[in-house]
């Protein structure tokens, strides 16, 4: 268990003497070599975009260029490019003058890699600002223990360093676990001897549980055919009133077709009944029209018997009432004569 510590221990110290050569480098010269600059102005009013692309050493994190010329007209061009770099940023001024005008460009970005950068500003005259300006810086070649050239042994380091605390933590992993196991061994076989001595306790009472079961076997297979035989008496049962099934199916299917034909017979004498009692409707309808039209005419010939009448009781009331009229003439007239 001890040497298994001490090899655990090992990768760890490799690792920390890897982390501290990582840290060791100077960062003076963590961006240094050979840099080309790619610089584009957007357009301002009538003067067009321009681009302008240079190289440029970086030293010790800074870098300066300057360029004079005189233009066709003999009037002075000249300009001054320079910047630093820190903490992963990187600043540059170009002040330029023709004449007597002035300008300066100023930028500012950060690293997007280690072997490149990227810069916006804008181009000032004095304060004000007359145009929008990137600026790309990308190395072209590395100096020895910058960033970009010492990238692959820095990977390789920080691999190796990866695999190294990987193996540290598997080789803990694995001490942890032979210790657990060494324990539990222990453990289990106590525990084994202890299950032997139960085991060879329980062996008599499961013998003569077995010999239960047997029994229990035996009555279970007695009753299991004493069950076959009740099924296949059912069974005998089953097909008998099946078959004495089948025969009263086939005498109802017999009696319902005889009332199915009975039933027809009765459902056309249904429909003649109907019919005659249709005609029989349409003959008292008939008797009863000429019953009404014979009434109004008896009625008709009694009202005019029942006016004839009338005129006939007015007749005689008036020939009554010209009788008594004659009848008192007659009397008065009488009456009027002298005695014989």
């Amino acid at each position: 268990m001890f040497s298994t510590h001490i090899t655990a221990r090992r990768p760890v110290r490799i690792a920390a003497g890897l982390a501290l050569l990582l840290a060791f480098p100077a960062q003076a010269v963590e961006y240094d070599g050979n840099w080309q600059f790619s610089l584009n102005c957007t357009a301002q009013g009538a003067q067009p975009a321009f681009t302008d692309r240079f190289t440029a050493p970086i030293a010790q994190n800074a870098f300066s260029r300057s360029r004079s010329a005189r233009t066709a007209g003999g009037v002075e061009d000249s300009s001054r490019f320079s910047g630093r770099v820190a903490e992963n940023q990187m600043t540059a001024t170009l002040e330029r003058s023709r004449g007597n005008e002035r300008w300066t460009i100023r930028l500012a970005g950060p690293a997007t890699s280690e072997g490149r950068f990227d810069l916006s500003g804008g181009l000032f005259v004095g304060e004000r600002q007359l145009r929008s300006c990137q600026l790309v810086a990308e190395a072209q070649s590395s100096a020895p223990g910058s960033l970009a050239a010492t990238a692959p042994t820095r990977a390789a380091a920080a691999a190796v360093q990866q695999q190294l605390t990987e193996t540290s933590a598997q080789l803990a992993t694995a001490a942890g676990a032979l210790a657990m196991l060494q324990a539990s061994s222990e453990a289990r076989a106590d525990g084994l001897q202890t299950d032997l001595d139960l085991a060879r306790f329980e062996g008599g009472a499961m013998r003569n549980e077995l010999t239960q079961r047997t029994a229990a076997l035996a009555a279970f297979e007695a009753r299991l055919q004493a069950a076959e035989r009740a099924t296949t008496q059912a069974q005998a049962t089953l097909a008998q009133a099946t078959a004495t099934a089948a025969t009263e199916i086939g005498q109802r299917d017999q009696r319902l077709a005889a009332a199915t034909a009975q039933r027809s017979t009765l459902e056309a004498r249904a429909t003649a009944a109907e019919q005659a009692s249709a005609q029989a409707q349409a003959n008292a309808t008939q008797a009863a029209a000429a019953a009404t039209t014979q009434r109004s005419t008896l009625e008709a010939r009694a009202t005019a018997a029942e006016q004839a009448s009338a005129q006939a009781q007015a007749s005689i009331t008036q020939l009554r009432g010209t009788l008594a009229t004659a009848q008192r003439e007659l009397t008065e007239a009488r009456a009027a004569q002298p005695p014989r």
